[in-house]
């Protein structure tokens, strides 16, 4: 019996992130990959590269064709609402974006329930994956290895960006810590230099630095610190148990097991195990989901959790720092992330962000 092809749209796969999952598809044979993108010689300069026979300008053209199984739609956050409708409304059984997922809350809703209204798998970003051996970690702390949680941080703060970057940290903390925050006390500062509104847009609705309190489903708080020009980044989450720490950092996480004079490091299996990669995991489960449906790992409903959480933060930082406790009743609460996030390099700039221009070719020569 023949092996099943997925049909696999990726839109936006000549752009700087997009480029990965193009590559990633490319690679697994029990995929026929469809690229999206209006970047002209870009776009089929990527194709070429990696093998992928059709090139598409629009995401109309790839659903009215032949429904894919599987689109990948890393567009800048303005356009990705509307992208992910349009793939449920055509029927695509697995969908995914990138972060932040939304600038309004509302929006990140609608996605979260209608795939799941659908029976669609939807998956976004790439938390679970950006530090090495994270999801086996949160399973061995979730088993009791560090006894019960009693406090948890996020060491490195928020220092650039509360949505656009710091969904990233609160996915993770939520997993490794296995927890829903409640509550929050918000504190923020002033974004840096560059940063635009859309016009019509309020003031405070610009992302930016954030740090303050968390409270935890499990009645404990995690603490996020006012960032540090010199703070160490590579320490995502921390967390301490009535028997032991861990650390969510690179190269691999570092776990402590005991107290005081007791303490001692310990090296799981785990931490040596394979590993697959951001992107070739994002592939696989979404291959995988297309035939299961339900939830995925790094799913949209981690990713609209981190915003809910992000704008709960501001909103305390509004009301003189009191507690907000989630969930928001007001959806329509928004954050506009950075102008690059928001209309993507060909339109706000590639250098607006620190890119020397668009992306180039690179890595795994073409099949």
């Amino acid at each position: 019996m023949a092996k099943k092809r997925y049909r696999v749209g990726v839109v936006g796969g000549a752009g700087t992130w997009g480029r990965r999952y193009l590559g990633a598809f490319a690679e697994r044979e029990d995929c026929e990959v469809i690229l999206v993108d209006r970047a002209g010689d870009r776009a089929r300069q990527f194709a070429e590269h990696f093998g992928v026979e059709t090139v598409l300008d629009h995401l109309d053209d790839l659903l009215t064709d032949k429904v894919p199984d599987v689109v990948s739609t890393i567009l800048p956050v303005s356009q990705t609402h509307g992208a992910v409708l349009a793939c449920i409304e055509a029927g695509v059984k697995a969908i995914s974006c990138e972060k932040p997922m939304a600038v309004k809350l509302s929006h990140a809703d609608e996605m979260v329930d209608l795939c799941r209204e659908r029976g669609a798998a939807f998956a976004c970003g790439t938390a679970y994956w950006e530090v090495p051996q994270l999801i086996e970690t949160a399973e061995w702390i979730a088993q009791g290895h560090i006894g019960t949680l009693q406090l948890a941080a996020i060491p490195g703060g928020l220092p650039k960006e509360l949505s656009g970057a710091g969904c990233v940290q609160l996915t993770q903390m939520r997993l490794v810590t296995g927890m829903e925050v409640e509550w929050v006390e918000g504190w923020v500062l002033p974004p840096a230099d560059g940063w635009t509104l859309p016009e019509g847009a309020a003031k405070h609705e610009i992302d930016c630095p954030a740090y303050g309190r968390l409270g935890l489903s499990g009645g404990i708080v995690c603490e996020i610190p006012p960032p540090r020009a010199e703070a160490d980044m590579s320490c995502r989450v921390w967390v301490e148990g009535e028997q032991g720490q861990a650390w969510m950092n690179a190269p691999l996480p570092t776990l402590i097991r005991g107290k005081g004079s007791e303490s001692t490091p310990v090296y799981p299996d785990f931490l040596t195990g394979e590993r697959l990669g951001p992107f070739k995991s994002i592939a696989a489960q979404l291959v995988q989901g297309s035939e299961t449906g339900g939830e995925v790992l790094c799913s949209g409903h981690d990713y609209r959790q981190a915003l809910e959480i992000a704008l709960a933060l501001k909103l305390s930082a509004r009301k003189g720092h009191k507690r907000v406790y989630l969930p928001l009743p007001d959806r329509s609460l928004r954050i506009y992330p950075h102008v690059y996030r928001l209309q993507g390099g060909d339109i706000a700039g590639w250098e607006s962000i620190g890119y020397m221009g668009p992306p180039e070719v690179e890595g795994k020569p073409k099949r």
